[in-house]
């Protein structure tokens, strides 16, 4: 029988937290890039364009701290034991 002190406060994560994980990372890069594309065409393209730029470095910005909460949150298993 185990108790309250011998389960890991932090159980390992699960194989979708891993890949929201990956994904948060690629949205970050992504983030990125498209801060420096806006960069580089700020004075080349109109102001529709650099509001499109702007909403979609926005987007993958928000969607990398959304999927980063997702992966690095401490999920505990709900699954009753089986001893019982």
């Amino acid at each position: 029988m185990t108790t309250l002190i011998d389960k890991p406060m932090h159980p390992p994560k699960r194989f979708w937290q891993k890949i929201t994980t990956i994904i948060a990372n690629i949205s970050f890069i992504c983030a990125a890039i498209g801060v420096v594309i806006t960069l580089i065409y700020i004075e080349e393209v109109s102001e529709v364009y650099k509001a499109s730029l702007g909403a979609i470095t926005f987007i993958f910005f928000a969607m990398g701290i959304v999927f980063k909460t997702m992966g690095d949150t401490s999920i505990p298993n709900l699954k009753p034991d089986q001893d019982q």
